[in-house]
């Protein structure tokens, strides 16, 4: 019956042992996830900064624009009325040009039919003039011939007119189209400037657009990279619970495990006990002193054994002790063994049940001056008798 508690108290440990060594796998595979989501984070958080010093140089890049648009525009303003006073000035011209063609063309006229009168009367015969002249007195015939002298003159002071009129008509043709091509200049400088700053303005507004876009698919990435990592770290605490629990269910069970044990670990020398655990008299001192282990009187040169594996955690001399070991065995479980005459392991190495330590020596600090060697046990950091532990 003993066996069998003994025995399933052994596989309940192993099946501690079992999901503890899981969860803490679970704890280091997540701490490996949430390292890496923690590094995504500050990356893409270094990206996002950059995003946004990018927006801040882009909209400072836009305001400039805009001043430069507002600019353009006040210029604009001004052409578009340089341009209005050059359309008035064309249409005046226009018109212009209308009113002297119509007076060019009245002059035309009157010239044409004073020259088509001329023309009648160069063209008419000899006879047919006096035929026409005969029936009129010579005062009006003399008032004819200064008529047509007047006619001519007066034809060619038309004809003179008109020349200039035409001239002037020409001359006014040019300075239109002067006026016209100082217009489309005018027309083009203003189209030119305003499509140069509204490219800009378009082209650093849709750059601004992509990069506000990127952040904003950054900062959503980094939001559930974050909660991601919220989840993660509650699993981890979730699991570093578990772990808590199941070391405190290991160190339980250890504790019951070896409790059942007491009684069977071999003794770590031969030899009788000259000095017991608690409150001695000592022999020399001949006063009362507490002892924290046993002393076991055995021949020098004794081999001492470990009572169970474990870890060397020290093993050299120390103080009051001479050379000294001392075996760490899990769960808050030690041995010491001490006035050995030399140590035969080093700390750090692991030793197996029953494996020689060291050997005793003299036992100058023992209570009874012989060779010996001390052995104490320690649980939970409390002494306890090495008596109860030992057959």
């Amino acid at each position: 019956m003993l066996i069998f508690t003994f025995t399933g108290r052994i596989g309940a440990a192993a099946g501690i042992d079992a999901s503890l060594n899981k969860a803490k796998k679970e704890v280091q595979e997540n701490n490996k996830n949430l390292a890496e989501i923690k590094n995504k984070i500050k990356e893409k958080s270094v990206y996002s900064e950059k995003l946004k010093g990018q927006e801040i140089d882009i909209t400072a890049e836009l305001r400039r624009i805009n001043r430069e648009l507002a600019k353009i525009q006040g210029e604009i303003n001004r052409l578009n009325k340089k341009i209005a006073q050059t359309q008035q000035k064309i249409n005046a011209t226009q018109a212009k040009i209308v009113e002297k063609r119509v007076a060019a063309d009245q002059t035309r006229k009157l010239l044409s039919k004073h020259l088509r009168v001329l023309y009648k009367y160069q063209q008419s015969s000899l006879g047919y003039v006096p035929a026409v002249l005969a029936n009129v007195p010579y005062d009006q015939l003399v008032k004819s011939e200064k008529y047509l002298k007047i006619i001519t003159q007066k034809n060619l002071k038309l004809f003179q007119q008109l020349k200039g009129q035409e001239a002037e008509i020409s001359a006014i043709k040019k300075e239109l189209e002067t006026q016209e091509k100082q217009l489309e200049v005018l027309q083009a400088q203003v189209k030119g400037q305003e499509e140069v700053a509204v490219k800009q303005k378009t082209l650093k507004n849709e750059l601004l657009s992509k990069v506000k876009k990127q952040r904003r698919n950054t900062d959503d990435e980094i939001s559930q990279l974050k909660k991601e990592a919220v989840d993660l770290q509650n699993l981890v605490d979730k699991f570093r619970s578990r772990i808590s629990k199941l070391e405190k269910q290991k160190i339980k069970q250890r504790q019951k495990i070896q409790a059942a044990k007491k009684g069977s670990y071999d003794w770590p020398a031969k030899g009788n006990v000259v000095s017991k655990f608690g409150k001695q008299k000592h022999a020399t001192l001949n006063t009362i002193v507490v002892n924290n282990g046993i002393e076991i009187k055995a021949d020098e040169g004794t081999p001492v054994s470990v009572i169970e594996k474990g870890k060397i955690l020290y093993a050299g001399e120390f103080k009051g002790y001479g050379q000294m070991v001392i075996v760490d065995h899990d769960d808050d479980f030690y041995t010491v063994y001490a006035h050995l005459s030399k140590v035969l392991v080093k700390e750090g190495a692991i030793v197996i049940k029953g494996q020689a330590i060291g050997d005793t020596g003299y036992g100058k600090n023992s209570r009874n001056g012989s060779a010996n060697v001390y052995f104490e046990v320690r649980q939970n950091g409390k002494p306890e008798d090495p008596l109860l532990w030992l057959k």
